[in-house]
């Protein structure tokens, strides 16, 4: 098999999100849910949806509010 050929079927790097879908993580920044309801720094949720290869996440709160979020990936933490 040639070079070219070889260069051709190569397949492009898959991007490894920072946190797969169901771990749980904390908020750095302020947030708000999709229905309006304010999200506090330090709150803890369950990612529930990977966006763009990892650069948003949907999180799923529970506590202090009920509901999801889309947050980019700088605003979150492992917890």
């Amino acid at each position: 098999m040639s070079f070219e050929t070889m260069h051709t079927l190569r397949k492009a790097p898959e991007v490894t999100p920072l946190f797969p879908e169901l771990s749980v993580v904390t908020t750095l920044r302020d947030a708000v849910t999709d229905d309006g309801l304010p999200v506090p720094a330090g709150a803890r949720g369950t990612i529930v949806e990977v966006y763009a290869d990892g650069e948003a996440y949907e999180v799923e709160f529970a506590s202090p509010v009920a509901g999801t979020a889309t947050i980019l990936a700088e605003a979150l933490a492992a917890a």
